[in-house]
């Protein structure tokens, strides 16, 4: 397997070359857009985690996926008990604890088939896993990954992922799948979850997958095309599209591309 295909080297190889939140996020629209997503969803898992987890100070907290520490920082912030981070790769999981002494952070492939002794011993109360699931192209491996999360959460304890949820038929490339909302829900329920909640992320600041508007895709057109003209341009366009996708956001119950799923865990599921 080479390494375009390979997941753990592709992102090695990725964040070895970008280390930075365009890195982890859609490159192609350069880091100063993708500063204005990121700030898009801090806002969004921000508001519903204050919505639904109370007592946070004493929770512990494992993230997914951590990359370039976006959604550590988030946690801590947040005043949660305990916070671990985990990633694919050896660059992100080195620059990780440089950069968060205090805390703890493990290589991890949460798609594998058992967990590493020295992390499948731990229980949490809530794990999150933003922009990776998608990222693992392998059906067996994203079922791994479901049942993995359930074995590592307490019981009544909360998992948030983000997905684009289609409506209809998987969508996938190289690195990515979008699969659709029926298939995750199954996996999810055959796992051990209940579903609390279903958010949007993006209205018209990301792709539009899940859409039969006409109109989006020709704006997400437009969008991308002024984003990818330089520096300046890039972050002109997101600062203009914040506030827009901030209202937009707040009103929407069915979102045309990344949404937000908050989950919790009734049982434990049979793998382990």
């Amino acid at each position: 397997m080479d390494s375009s295909s390979d997941p753990g080297e592709y992102w090695q190889n990725r964040l070895t070359a970008n280390y930075s939140l365009d890195g982890t996020g859609f490159q192609a629209l350069g880091q100063e857009y993708n500063k204005w997503m990121y700030r898009i969803r801090k806002v969004i898992v921000k508001k519903a985690v204050k919505r639904m987890i109370s007592k946070l100070d004493v929770k512990d907290v494992f993230d997914i996926g951590s990359g370039t520490g976006f959604y550590i920082e988030m946690w801590i912030k947040l005043g949660a008990s305990g916070v671990i981070g985990s990633d694919i790769t050896d660059v992100a999981v080195l620059n990780l604890r440089q950069n968060y002494p205090s805390n703890e952070f493990f290589k991890l492939d949460i798609g594998q088939e058992v967990l590493p002794d020295e992390l499948s011993a731990k229980k949490f109360d809530i794990i999150s896993a933003f922009d990776v699931l998608f990222h693992i192209t392998e059906d067996v491996r994203y079922s791994n990954a479901i049942l993995n999360i359930n074995h590592l959460l307490r019981k009544d304890g909360i998992f948030l992922f983000s997905e684009n949820f289609l409506h209809r038929d998987a969508l996938r490339s190289q690195h990515q799948v979008s699969r659709p909302l029926a298939s995750i829900e199954r996996l999810l329920q055959e796992a051990g979850f209940t579903i609390l909640d279903r958010i949007p992320m993006f209205v018209i600041m990301n792709a539009p997958v899940d859409t039969n508007n006409r109109i989006l895709p020709s704006t997400w057109k437009s969008i991308r095309v002024a984003a990818k003209k330089g520096k300046f341009a890039s972050n002109i366009t997101g600062c203009i599209l914040y506030p827009l996708e901030l209202v937009l956001t707040s009103i929407a119950r069915e979102g045309p591309s990344t949404e937000l799923m908050i989950c919790k865990k009734l049982e434990e599921c049979s793998q382990y």
